[in-house]
């Protein structure tokens, strides 16, 4: 066994694989990105090595770097864990040729599977049904257009190299091909540095299956079973189960046939995943993920196996633990949330920030990547953390799942929590009645989110509580601010309608505010209407505001001019601003004012100064967090700057454009 294993990962998946390591008695290292020094996973595990900078290709994907780290640290393995160079066959073999064990496939296995043509091929020769398509892959954007021209709609492009959800696209006008592959190319490179891509018939409405198994690289492979990853946005799962609940026990037991010969096909070392789309009783052949996948825990919840542990004990004694018969069957269900830092009110935009609050209620199973204090950055993936419920019952695993999640409190960036607990209450949801594109047609029938009004007040009377509080010690905080606040600090009478002083931007609109004062209550004018706020009780709960006769809880912090917080189960960040100074145009309010939502690298712009753009006209592209958007005119007019060029890196909150509004 071995007595040391560098994890060459981050977040929470280097953290969960040393939380095993620690249990198996075996040494743990990781390794750092500059961007990541104070991360999470470096205070955990206590040794770390720095190989690079903050882009991945710098340090995570640097295959020389990460091999000198282990040699530094002197490990005998390397766990890859999922992402990053987890499936990258040069690096395998570049560990063998080191002397290192690499916790994962033989680079013949990873060729074979991070390939998916020549996946697809392996799986019909064993008489598995795959979907057809273009299976040459090629990253030449006029030979893949010449070769597209003949597919039947719709059809979708994948990266031969990929995994995740990324570098992925439908395609279902013929005019929407070439910037779907141009974007497809691009998103492969920068996420696994391979843009090749295939094409193959696209499944609307269907299931999306998994079989998890085991090898031990001599042709002997079990399973550990099936799990369900139907509610995917964009490709990228959202919640996953284990077991599949939604299938009929004929077409479990063919699928978990199917993955075991791929497995001995291959001579399968270690853990992978065959997943498959299935539609009624039939079932195709999707792919298979030679690595350790981001939904394993829900396995582990109802096998009570600790898979980590059985992929390092499998790769270094090279046999199996046990035999298909003497593995226990599922007990109950378990089902798993991915809590992201994105806001779904914006197209699900990442959000980058510091982490100022990160609560968890104990009744869940807790895989965190941050603590309060973490950075969230455009370098990586927004993940926050997985929650996992274990219950009897699929509707009570549901319900404990969402229970914690309204327990749950994150403050500083926004996150995907409220999105979780609507879908998680969703009646087809609770049913089982969904697909991989259910989540698409649930999200357009939502109503546009419409922040009440009371809320902004409280969040202001908050922000200025907190004010107040600076102010007490310095004559700058923006408390002794008259024409920011409108607080006369001496007495007199009422003032029922508070002249407006500053506004408060949010991802839901901008609202004019003011601040009047009674005898222990604020008057908070939010545009034309007014609110009576009760502050907190003196020795009482801080947070606790009265408004219109109801106590409102809040769970809040302050940071400069931003307030974030959760009320009445809803995320709700602002950023206040003196009028006095919006008029000389330094807010993100300001109409035609256009900032960037997060740090990242703009990879093309589109408007040059003098040019008449239309509200919604794209301005120009921001990449970040290996994701691509569009940045988008707020009003109709004329670029009056511009302030960013390609190819250039851009922080949070940078001014890009100025947009002169038309009459």
């Amino acid at each position: 066994m071995f007595k040391k294993i560098l994890i060459a990962n981050r977040g929470e998946i280097a953290c969960r694989i040393a939380r095993t390591l620690r249990r198996m008695g075996i040494a743990a290292a990781t390794v750092h990105s500059s961007a990541d020094a104070q991360a999470l996973h470096v205070r955990e595990i206590g040794e770390s090595a720095l190989i690079g900078g903050g882009p991945a290709r710098e340090s995570y994907l640097d295959i020389d770097k990460v091999v000198a780290a282990a040699q530094r640290v002197g490990a005998q393995a390397i766990h890859p864990g999922f992402g990053f160079l987890s499936e990258n066959a040069a690096f395998a073999q570049r560990c063998a040729d080191a002397g290192i064990a690499f916790i994962g496939p033989a680079p013949e296995s990873l060729i074979l599977f991070g390939d998916k043509a020549a996946a697809k091929r392996l799986a019909r020769s064993l008489d598995i049904p795959t979907a057809a398509g273009l299976e040459e892959p090629s990253d030449d954007v006029g030979a893949l257009l010449a070769a597209v021209a003949t597919l039947p709609l719709p059809y979708i492009l994948k990266a031969v190299a990929g995994g995740g959800g990324k570098a992925m696209r439908v395609i279902r006008e013929p005019g929407q091909a070439r910037a779907a592959i141009e974007a497809a190319i691009r998103e492969g490179r920068s996420s696994f540095g391979d843009g090749r891509l295939i094409a193959e018939r696209y499944l609307p409405s269907v299931r999306h299956i998994e079989v998890q198994i085991l090898g031990d690289g001599a042709g002997n492979v079990v399973h550990l079973f099936d799990r369900e990853c139907s509610l995917q946005r964009r490709f990228q799962k959202v919640v996953e189960e284990a077991p599949v609940t939604s299938i009929a026990q004929p077409l479990r037991e063919r699928l978990w046939a199917h993955a075991v010969a791929l497995g001995r096909a291959a001579r399968y070392l270690g853990l992978g995943t065959v997943e498959f789309a299935v539609a009624g009783d039939e079932a195709v052949f999707l792919e298979v993920n030679p690595r350790l996948q981001v939904e394993h825990p829900v396995t582990e919840a109802v096998t009570g196996l600790d898979l980590v542990q059985l992929q390092v004990e499998t790769v270094a004694r090279r046999r199996l633990p046990f035999t298909q018969l003497h593995l226990p069957a599922p007990h109950s269900v378990a089902v798993q949330a991915r809590l992201y830092a994105e806001d779904a009110q914006r197209g699900f935009l990442p959000s980058t920030g510091r982490i100022m609050q990160f609560d968890v209620p104990a009744t869940v199973r807790v895989d965190a990547g941050v603590a309060a204090g973490c950075e969230i950055t455009s370098h990586y993936d927004p993940m926050i953390a997985k929650l996992i419920a274990h219950g009897a019952s699929r509707a009570e695993a549901l319900a404990q799942l969402r229970d914690a999640l309204a327990q749950a409190t994150v403050l500083g960036v926004t996150s995907n929590r409220s999105f979780l607990m609507a879908l998680l209450g969703d009646a087809a949801v609770q049913a089982n009645e969904v697909g991989t594109e259910y989540i698409d047609g649930w999200l357009a029938r939502q109503p546009p989110a419409q922040e009440p009004p009371k809320h902004v007040a409280v969040l202001a009377a908050f922000w200025l509580m907190q004010q107040r509080a600076e102010a007490a010690g310095s004559t700058h905080a923006s408390w002794g601010d008259a024409p920011l606040t409108g607080w006369r600090l001496q007495r007199g009478p009422p003032q029922r309608l508070p002249a407006h002083t500053c506004r408060a931007v949010g991802a839901g609109g901008s609202w004019r505010i003011g601040f009047g004062r009674e005898r222990g209550v604020m008057a908070i004018r939010v545009e034309d209407e007014v609110f009576d706020v009760a502050l907190p009780a003196r020795g009482g709960d801080p947070q606790a505001f009265t408004i219109g006769g109801c106590v409102v809880q809040l769970r809040a912090r302050c940071e400069g001019p931003q307030v974030h917080a959760q009320v009445a189960g809803h995320e709700l960040s602002l950023e206040l601003a003196p009028l006095h100074k919006a008029a000389g145009g330094s807010v993100a309010a300001l109409q035609g004012l256009v900032r960037a939502p997060m740090m990242g690298i703009v990879i093309g712009v589109d408007a040059a100064c003098g040019q008449q753009v239309a509200a919604g006209d794209r301005l120009g592209t921001l990449e970040s967090m290996k994701m691509e958007m569009a940045i988008t005119a707020p009003v109709a007019g004329v670029v009056a700057w511009v302030g960013c060029e390609a190819r250039g890196k851009v922080e949070r909150h940078q001014d890009l454009f100025r947009i002169e509004p038309t009459a």
